[in-house]
């Protein structure tokens, strides 16, 4: 009798609870709806340290069991041997352990509304979409590869920029010789032209460590440009560190919030399996539509320790309106130009975004960049794609000189310590922190 009393009392204390939870037998699956069309979705699960194991189990069994799904771990998913991620039958699942729950699949939107958003255990529902001119860079001209002594920077003003508070310019780029040592960049882009002469023989690693698209190179060259001013042999900024390609997308693989926030919790994954470790993420990538999904997950990479440098985007706008720029932690960049000489000045472009959300500027005009057309190929780019790697490389210097092991914050504080302060121009209208990245400084 006593054991009946107990169990009366469980069910009365638990059931409200597993009502509203993910359910776990087939007798208890929702409809998914039918003669509706399915939509690709991201969703965030709310977990806790004590909760997160059963969370994670119970609302993927009602996933897979009553919806007939398979799940797939798109960390370890070879993406090359598929051409349609779309399938409606799989779970991309971008879980990290302890440190964020979540997947991308299709489901109706009235099983969204009715059900799944309603679950206690789920955090943020946001359907998934192609991201248009989510890089914005621009392309000026191309000339052939002319080597040059390892940091003059004769014709290179964006280097010979962030190494000084004042002009005029004095045709070098000074910074500390640890140069980025050991410091892993993970570049969320197109991929990386492994074979240009950028990265050769530079002192850092370079490699493209996993795609999520049908196939690795970079076809595009958005991603090799972003490398090589991050990290190139005479274009980057801190050319010892390690360069590491996420591929997200390409000319056949459209930029979608789902790549993303793979490329993301990829890198988390990383994180987790290697704490110690000082790791960069640069995404010269905007999402124009808020995008609570992907702001959310650039949140808890950093909360995980991750240093993470967004472009602010190119349209003249508040950069606060853009994904992930807008999350506080999150290092966004907007764009400077340097006029010519005689009276060298530096002046917010006119396409920059601006605003309270942009942390600092960094040179994002005739930037000089690797090329894919040949190993030899130089080009000219422009916009905050790529002003943002300079802060990276910066970033990168402030990590591997001396012994600290700096936190994001602490970090964050560094750069803008070193900033140069009140010499951009054309910021009248667009009240934003006067800060210009300067590398630090060479005692």
């Amino acid at each position: 009798m006593l054991s009946q009393k107990i169990l009366s009392i469980f069910l009365i204390f638990t059931l409200p609870s597993y009502i509203i939870s993910a359910p776990s037998s087939h007798s208890k699956c929702p409809k998914l709806g039918a003669n509706e069309p399915l939509i690709k979705y991201n969703v965030l699960l709310k977990t806790s340290s004590a909760n997160y194991d059963s969370v994670v189990k119970n609302h993927f069994e009602m996933l897979q069991e009553c919806l007939q799904k398979e799940k797939i771990n798109v960390h370890k998913f070879d993406f090359s041997s598929v051409k349609d991620t779309k399938n409606d039958n799989a779970i991309f699942d971008f879980s990290v352990n302890g440190m964020i729950a979540g997947y991308t699949t299709t489901f109706t939107k009235s099983f969204v509304v009715d059900y799944l958003s309603k679950l206690d255990d789920v955090e943020l529902v946001e359907a998934d979409g192609v991201i248009k001119n989510a890089f914005d860079i621009g392309i000026s001209n191309s000339t052939g590869f002319e080597r040059r002594a390892e940091r003059d920077a004769t014709n290179i003003p964006n280097l010979d920029r962030i190494d000084q508070e004042k002009y005029p310019l004095d045709n070098k780029y000074k910074y500390p010789d640890s140069a980025g040592t050991g410091v892993d960049i993970y570049v969320l882009d197109t991929g990386i032209y492994l074979d240009h002469e950028e990265f050769q023989g530079r002192g850092g690693t370079t490699l493209v460590e996993k795609s999520f698209c049908d196939e690795i190179t970079d076809d595009d060259g958005h991603g090799t440009n972003v490398a090589s001013i991050i990290a190139g042999k005479t274009y980057g900024v801190a050319n010892k560190a390690n360069l590491i390609g996420i591929k997200i997308a390409g000319k056949t693989c459209p930029i979608t919030s789902q790549n993303i926030i793979n490329g993301i919790t990829y890198v988390m994954q990383h994180k987790k399996d290697n704490p110690d470790k000082k790791i960069v993420i640069n995404l010269s990538a905007v999402n124009r539509n808020g995008d609570e999904a992907l702001k959310t997950v650039a949140r808890q990479a950093v909360a995980a320790g991750i240093h993470f440098i967004a472009g602010a985007g190119n349209d003249n706008r508040d950069a606060c309106l853009y994904a992930p720029g807008a999350v506080e932690t999150v290092i966004t960049v907007a764009a400077t130009k340097i006029t010519i000489p005689p009276n060298r000045q530096d002046w917010a472009t006119e396409f920059t975004n601006w605003g309270k959300c942009v942390t600092i500027f960094a040179p994002g005009v005739d930037i000089q960049a690797a090329g894919i057309g040949s190993t030899s190929e130089i080009v000219k780019t422009v916009g905050t794609s790529v002003a943002a790697p300079h802060v990276t490389g910066a970033m990168a210097l402030i990590l591997a000189d001396g012994d600290l092991d700096y936190d994001p914050e602490q970090a964050k504080a560094k750069l803008l310590s070193y900033a140069t302060k009140d010499q951009i121009k054309g910021l009248d209208y667009r009240p934003t922190a006067n800060l210009l990245l300067r590398v630090p400084p060479i005692n």
